[in-house]
């Protein structure tokens, strides 16, 4: 039998953590389903060639390593999946990537977040991943908010298939893409822990000076992520917890407003409890998740989401550890379980009442390792299976 050669493109997920766990999502669960015995599997990842320098030396110059930094993250983490994945270096550009889909002879690249337009030599899976542009447009300029509608509707009408995290996102498309001729393919809640994460690292925690009880915040500092009722809910903690303390994960720029983060701290410093969040921006990502493995809960009050949780809340549910979620539509998506409780989004007195309950229930079994990485694979099946079905539509 001819093995399919799937090419996985890194090209737009480099571009921020989350993308690049979504792209290792999408392989593990590839490689999760039997199909994948009679598949390779090549990781194209463009940090090579003339443009790509000339891009290094711009973000140099502007102080923003960002390219480089990422390709060496995402080199890292595929290294987990050793041979079998097969990894190759390319220019930025479509033109390297139709090189290389020729020299490979690959049947299929996925997941695609800007179209490679309908006469590309190979079959394309596309990546839709949210309209948070229509419900916060005030979090976007005018040109980036023109420069995403037109980005949404090419790829939605220039691909065949298109992959979403959520139903929300499908209704989303249905509601903003009228026009689309993609079909549709949701996948499924598939969080699973890495190989790795449920071997304890106390040491972790000493570097950071973090001690427990704690409750937890994984986000970027982006406005839609709602620190403020995080850090109001917390307050209200606080008063009456003098032992407790609010870590905060994830980076603190990218806010179109260059104040924002500021005026978050200003908030902390007026409530006097500045000393009791740790803000430790953008840290590796095994350091994250040791430190959520030791909260007392995950809090995520984000305000919109491509997919239930988030990022966050995936790798939480991976790990046992508990959950308190915004009820947003797209988070009622996530599976009824008792580690995940929600509360009114931007309410900060029902969170703190949450926060409140956590700190007073008694500490919850979490499951054994092997528990985990079992319950963990069969989601990956699950989702690797919807992605087997869009590339059998596709060829």
């Amino acid at each position: 039998m001819k093995r399919l050669k799937i090419g996985l493109t890194a090209h737009d997920f480099l571009n921020w953590s989350g993308g690049i766990d979504f792209l290792w999502t999408v392989t593990d669960s590839l490689l999760a389903t039997p199909r994948a015995e009679t598949a390779e599997l090549h990781l194209i990842i463009p940090d090579s060639g003339l443009r790509f320098a000339w891009k290094h030396a711009r973000e140099f110059l502007t102080g923003k390593v960002q390219a480089r930094l990422r390709s060496q993250e995402i080199s890292q983490a595929f290294s987990e999946f050793g041979d079998r994945i097969a990894t190759h270096h390319v220019d930025l550009g479509q033109r390297a990537t139709r090189v290389l889909s020729r020299t490979l002879e690959l049947n299929i690249l996925l997941p695609v977040m800007h179209s490679l337009a309908p006469d590309f030599p190979r079959p394309w899976l596309a990546y839709a991943y949210d309209f948070q542009h229509k419900y916060f447009p005030q979090n976007f300029t005018a040109e980036a908010l023109r420069a995403r509608d037109r980005h949404f509707d090419r790829l939605l009408t220039e691909a065949r298939a298109v992959i979403v995290n959520s139903r929300a996102a499908v209704d989303d498309i249905a509601k903003f893409v009228p026009q689309t001729t993609a079909r549709v393919f949701t996948l499924p809640f598939a969080p699973s822990p890495r190989r790795g994460w449920l071997r304890d690292r106390p040491e972790i925690l000493s570097r950071y000076k973090v001690r427990p009880p704690y409750f937890i915040v994984s986000n970027q500092f982006w406005a839609h992520k709602d620190h403020a009722t995080a850090f109001e809910a917390f307050r209200q903690v606080a008063e009456s917890n003098r032992s407790v303390s609010l870590v905060c994960t994830g980076s603190t720029g990218g806010s179109n407003d260059t104040a924002y983060f500021s005026k978050l701290l200003g908030s902390l410093e007026r409530a006097h409890i500045r000393h009791r969040v740790q803000i430790l921006g953008l840290i590796p990502k095994r350091d994250q998740i040791e430190l959520m493995k030791h909260a007392c809960a995950l809090v995520q009050p984000t305000l919109f989401e491509g997919g239930p949780g988030g990022g966050a809340v995936y790798d939480a549910f991976s790990l046992d550890v508990p959950a308190i979620v915004s009820d947003i539509p797209v988070n009622r998506e996530l599976p009824g379980d008792s580690r995940i409780r929600f509360f009114p989004a931007s309410d900060a007195a029902a969170l703190a009442k949450r926060m409140e309950e956590q700190l007073t229930a008694p500490p919850s079994e979490k499951g054994e390792p092997e528990e985990l990485r079992s319950a963990g694979r069969q989601r990956r099946r699950a989702c690797g299976e919807v992605l087997w079905r869009a590339i059998d539509f596709l060829l």
